[in-house]
C-alpha cells in the first residue's frame, strides 16, 4: 500500500513539474501578436547611422550653489551595419572634420562599448567606456573672465572609466516590443505600451593628476575646501519604468520609455593628501529610451537616444557626484528578404 501510495505521488509530482515548466516556457517565449506587431526577425536589415556617444561627470556642491560639469570633446561617427535575427553589428569611425576644436576642447582619447539585447520577455543594457581628456563646459560661470573668451578650462590628464549592466522586464511583450526604434527588425502597427521593471549595478569613478577642482576658482569653501582628484561608485539598483509607442499614421511613431532606480551602494573621495572619504548611501537613477521616425515597406528613416543617469551624495554635507552616458543615432536602414534563411544555429526562434 504505501509503495502505490509512493508511486501515485511520484507520478503527480512528475506531470505537475512538465506543467509548470510548460507555463514557464510559455511566459518565457510570449506568442507575438501579428495585429499590433510586425516581426521581420529572418529579414536582413541594413543601415547607415551617424551617432555620437558621450560621457559627462557632474561634481557638485548645493550650499555653495556651484558645480563642476567635466566632459570630453567627442566627435561623432558616421558608420554602416547589419541585423539578422539576434545579430547586430554597426561598425564606424571619426573622420577629422567631426572632431571639435582642439585648441578650444582639448583632445579627448575614448573606448566606449554599448551592446543592447532584445529577447523575447527581457532586455539587456551592457556598457563600458575610457575617455581621457575633458574641458569644463560651464567654464564662464567658474572663472569669471580670468580666461580669454570662447575658451575653456581644459584637462588633458583627466579620465572617466565606467562599466554598467541592466535587466529589464517588459511586461507586454505580445503587443509592444523594443526592436523597432533601434533594432528595425519589428513595426508596431497600433499604439501599445508596457510596465518595465528590473535590476542594476553600476562602476563608475574618475582620476586626474591633479585636484578637479581649479587652483582659480573664485570660490573657495567648494567641496569644504577638500582637494581630490579621484572619485567611484559602486552600487546596485532596482528600477521600474513605464515605455509606450505612439503610431501616428500608420508608419510615423514616437517611443518613450523612462525607468527610474533607488539603490544601495558606496562612493569614495581620494584626496590628494592621501586620505580617503567614504560613505554607504542610497543612489539613484534614471534610464531613458527615446525613439522617433519613419517605417514603411522595407523604408526607416529615425533618430533614436540611450540615456543613463547616476546620482550619488558624498561624505561631505551637501555634495553629490552625478554621471550621465549614452548615445544618440541617426539610421537610415533598409530591409531584405533573403530568399533562403541562414541558419545560426540548429535550434531557430520561431
Amino acid at each position: 500500500m504505501q509503495l502505490k501510495f509512493l508511486l501515485l505521488l511520484c507520478t503527480i509530482c512528475f506531470f505537475s513539474d512538465l506543467s509548470a515548466q510548460s507555463k514557464f516556457d510559455n511566459w518565457l517565449n510570449p506568442v507575438i501578436d501579428s495585429s499590433y506587431v510586425d516581426n521581420y526577425y529572418k529579414d536582413l536589415i541594413v543601415r547607415l547611422y551617424w551617432s555620437q556617444k558621450y560621457s559627462t561627470q557632474t561634481i557638485g556642491d548645493n550650499g555653495e550653489k556651484l558645480k563642476l560639469l567635466y566632459q570630453p570633446s567627442n566627435g561623432y561617427a558616421v558608420g554602416a551595419g547589419f541585423t539578422y535575427k539576434f545579430i547586430t553589428i554597426n561598425l564606424g569611425m571619426i573622420f577629422p572634420f567631426a572632431k571639435p576644436d582642439p585648441d578650444r576642447f582639448g583632445k579627448s582619447k575614448s573606448l566606449d562599448l554599448q551592446a543592447h539585447f532584445y529577447l523575447k520577455r527581457f532586455y539587456v543594457d551592457f556598457f563600458t567606456g575610457y575617455y581621457k581628456g575633458q574641458y569644463l563646459k560651464n567654464t564662464r560661470e567658474l572663472f569669471l573672465g580670468s580666461l580669454p573668451e570662447d575658451s575653456y578650462y581644459i584637462r588633458n590628464d583627466l579620465r572617466t572609466y565606467s562599466v554598467g549592466m541592466g535587466v529589464f522586464t517588459n511586461f507586454n511583450p505580445k503587443k509592444f516590443r523594443f526592436e523597432a526604434p533601434f533594432l528595425q527588425n519589428m513595426k508596431q502597427r497600433k499604439s501599445a505600451g508596457a510596465p518595465t521593471a528590473g535590476c542594476e549595478v553600476y562602476w563608475v569613478g574618475s582620476r586626474a593628476d591633479s585636484t578637479f577642482v581649479p587652483a582659480n576658482m573664485t570660490d573657495k569653501y567648494f567641496f569644504d575646501g577638500k582637494d581630490f582628484n579621484r572619485w567611484e561608485i559602486l552600487t546596485f539598483n532596482i528600477t521600474a519604468g513605464y515605455a509606450y509607442n505612439f503610431v501616428i499614421l500608420k508608419d510615423f511613431f514616437l517611443f518613450l520609455s523612462m525607468n527610474g532606480s533607488l539603490g544601495i551602494g558606496y562612493n569614495h573621495l581620494y584626496q590628494t593628501n592621501s586620505d580617503k572619504l567614504n560613505r554607504i548611501s542610497s543612489n539613484r537613477g534614471i534610464s531613458n529610451r527615446v525613439g522617433v521616425g519613419y517605417q514603411k515597406d522595407r523604408i526607416f528613416i529615425g533618430a533614436s537616444w540611450i540615456g543613463y543617469h547616476l546620482f550619488s551624495p558624498t561624505s561631505i554635507p551637501k555634495t553629490y557626484l552625478d554621471w550621465n552616458a549614452g548615445v544618440l543615432r541617426l539610421n537610415i536602414a533598409y530591409r531584405f528578404t533573403l530568399k533562403k534563411e541562414i541558419h545560426i544555429f540548429a535550434k531557430q526562434q520561431k
